[in-house]
């Protein structure tokens, strides 16, 4: 049998935890959405979704098969807000651009340092 490849899109995380101890136990559930970043053949990786669906910039690393385990649901009705976050999905993933200097590498330095003032080097307080 083919193993299923994960479908890119935003997925629904469930958790379940006890809080407090004795008879003031409870059983808590947690619902976390995720939008897939990159999905490769061992690992997902993934960005936390927050209340309104937009991105938190929290990225987690899930293995395959626990994404495609019982606690994580595939929202099929997600793909319109997935693609509306696909954009800023891309631009998370592609190296950040150097910032460049309007001026060239050759800027010209303005004002004074502590360590210059009126052209004479002057020692900071740090030197006495």
């Amino acid at each position: 049998m083919a193993e299923e490849r994960l479908a890119e899109g935003i997925y629904l995380e469930t958790k379940k935890n006890i809080i407090g101890t004795g008879s003031t136990a409870k059983v808590a559930e947690y619902r976390n959405f995720w939008a897939t970043l990159r999905i490769g053949d061992q690992i997902v990786e993934m960005v936390l979704l927050d209340d309104s669906f937009g991105l938190t910039g929290i990225k987690e690393k899930f293995p395959v098969d626990v994404v495609s385990g019982p606690n994580w649901l595939f929202v099929e009705q997600g793909e319109k807000k997935y693609l509306q976050l696909k954009q800023k999905l891309d631009n998370m993933l592609s190296p950040p651009k150097p910032k460049t200097n309007p001026q060239g590498s050759q800027a010209k330095k303005s004002g004074t340092s502590m360590s210059t003032c009126g052209g004479s080097k002057k020692s900071g307080w740090w030197s006495k």
